[in-house]
């Protein structure tokens, strides 16, 4: 039997988006013990430079909707460190409601969840081609694979992130480029903490929050794995298999989730 093909973060650059909290300051944190090379973190609060302090990184406040901004910084990020051999597409924003959100907050939810993405991939993808090497992380969420009531704006963008992170595999998988889409249900962030409606009842919770220290642990476990699908929830497999086995019942059981 062949070698499992392994991918390793030891002496690796890499560079992490909404590094300055959350999941990507818990990456930044994780991947720090592994030596890689160099760090770079990107976010738009200017904590960013305390996370990249503590672990000898590199930081950039950028905010990842100003696409001339976020293509220089990475550019930029590229022309010093020769090779970015890992890409953590991680900012995120999360909005609640339905369909009275406006389209204002609808357009900068779609520009971060989405966008963001996109313009990455612009820059790192055909650097990475050229290299025959690299890996592409995106943060999407269970809500991409799921779904997530009372979030829709969240839930369609998120949807919409999953079909990319797809279709690059699909594109660039035979031209050395791997790509993921780490899917956590909820974690125990700032954005999930200011959540009012997430009591210990509500549906959502039933899976338990887990720490943004067990999603950088579990991320890293799948980028070795070189895993499409990294679930640091493991029930999140189940649901998506019986969504595909039958969406009428699916759907019928997601409803009676709604408060």
């Amino acid at each position: 039997p062949g070698v499992l093909n392994q991918m390793e973060l030891h002496n690796k650059n890499i560079i992490i988006t909404g590094a300055a909290n959350g999941i990507g300051k818990a990456l930044a944190n994780r991947f720090a013990v592994e030596k890689p090379n160099s760090i770079s973190l990107i976010d738009i609060d200017s904590n960013v430079h305390s996370v990249a302090e503590k672990i000898n990184a590199d930081s950039y406040i950028v905010d990842v909707r100003d696409e001339k901004s976020f293509i220089d910084t990475l550019s930029e990020i590229i022309f010093q460190k020769k090779t970015i051999d890992l890409f953590c597409s991680n900012a995120g924003t999360q909005q609640f409601g339905s369909i009275e959100i406006s389209s204002k907050d609808w357009q900068s939810t779609w520009e971060v969840n989405v966008m963001s993405h996109i313009y990455a991939a612009r820059v790192l993808i055909p650097h990475m081609v050229n290299n025959k090497n690299g890996y592409f992380l995106l943060t999407v969420s269970a809500a991409g694979l799921l779904n997530m009531p009372g979030a829709l704006s969240y839930a369609t963008t998120k949807h919409a992130a999953l079909g990319l992170a797809e279709n690059l595999s699909i594109m660039y998988g035979e031209k050395g480029v791997k790509v993921s889409a780490l899917c956590p249900q909820l974690v125990d962030t700032d954005m999930v903490r200011k959540v009012k409606i997430l009591d210990d009842n509500h549906p959502l919770m039933k899976d338990g929050v887990l720490p943004a220290e067990v999603i950088a642990e579990e991320t890293v476990i799948g980028i070795e794995r070189e895993k499409f699908l990294i679930l640091p929830h493991k029930e999140v497999l189940k649901y998506i298999q019986g969504k595909a086995m039958d969406y009428d019942a699916w759907l019928d059981a997601v409803r009676k989730l709604v408060p």
